[in-house]
């Protein structure tokens, strides 16, 4: 069987590319790691990714956002990723608490799994959570937070789920391990899920059941998929077969540039993505550089400069 370790990346949508950007940077004091477009419709959406210094695999969190597009608000609920874990420190909790009540950040604090939880959203309503544990991954320290209470990648994400068996499926096919269930007495259960792989974050996935929970709706403010890690692409290509053999339907290979993706529409409705954990952020620009400039792959015949002029404005330093 394939290892699939952890997670690689998240990406949702958002409206307004500098709220994106400042919140992102500023409050969550995360790295702004990577500029570029929207390979389908490059003259309109930026693709924006935020992690740790170097944008490691389990640390990022990429955004499209879409106010070129008029995309219409969503509404996060069954069929989708329903939210993701920060891992923040043990002790953590009241710093972040104090810095959300600075920055007009609502919040609520739970616990479950022996973990505390602080939920929040981030500008466009899309479900976020600092959860306490521990990560080998260091924090950005490019920024305000400080590096004693810094992000350190991400814990996991939640799917919620509208086929709760199948979601447990897919996620047993790659190898992970059911290891837990937390129940609510109004708002359903988490079954939580880990890899059985070696990495420094991003090992877990809680699946929701809430039966009664409205359906999703994709849109500003809600997550389009969550990206898996393989090691390289013949591992990726071995895991597509695995899962078709049992019954799912997985697409070509994408080129991402950073990497390269097959996907999935797992049975609860949720995107898996599988992505690659190369070539990297630095095919492009030395670290130093990372998110200076706008960057298209060389594979996108386009002009970069009249792409930039069409897109819009968003101011870095």
């Amino acid at each position: 069987m394939v290892a699939v370790n952890g997670i690689h990346h998240v990406t949702a949508f958002a409206d307004d590319p500098q709220e994106n950007y400042d919140f992102f940077t500023d409050v969550l004091g995360l790295r702004f790691v990577k500029r570029t477009v929207r390979f389908d419709v490059p003259e309109k959406i930026y693709h924006l990714y935020y992690g740790d210094e170097m944008g490691t695999p389990g640390t990022v969190i990429t955004y499209f956002p879409m106010t070129n597009m008029d995309m219409e608000e969503g509404l996060v609920g069954k069929g989708q990723m329903s939210s993701v874990g920060l891992t923040i420190p043990e002790g953590s909790v009241d710093y972040w608490t104090g810095r959300f009540d600075d920055h007009d950040v609502d919040y609520d604090v739970e616990e479950r799994f022996g973990e505390t939880a602080v939920a929040f959203t981030d500008p466009d309503g899309t479900p976020y959570e600092l959860v306490t544990g521990e990560s080998d991954i260091e924090p950005w320290d490019g920024g305000d937070v400080p590096t004693e209470h810094g992000i350190r990648g991400m814990h996991g994400v939640t799917v919620h789920s509208n086929d709760p068996a199948g979601t447990f499926d897919v996620l047993e096919t790659m190898g992970w391990e059911r290891i837990g269930r937390a129940d609510h007495p109004q708002a359903g259960d988490r079954v939580r899920y880990r890899s059985t792989g070696s990495t420094p974050c991003a090992d877990t996935v809680d699946v929701l059941i809430r039966p009664n929970a409205p359906q999703g709706v994709m849109g500003i403010g809600t997550y389009l998929h969550v990206a898996f890690q393989v090691e390289n692409e013949w591992e990726q290509k071995q895991l597509s077969d695995e899962l078709r053999e049992n019954g799912y339907v997985t697409t070509s290979k994408k080129d991402r540039d950073y990497f390269q993706s097959r996907y999935i529409t797992e049975p609860g409705g949720a995107v898996f993505e599988y992505a690659t954990m190369g070539p990297g952020f630095e095919i492009d620009e030395t670290p130093e550089e990372f998110g200076q400039e706008l960057r298209v792959p060389d594979w996108l015949d386009v002009d970069v400069e009249q792409i930039d002029a069409m897109l819009p404005e968003l101011r870095t330093s």
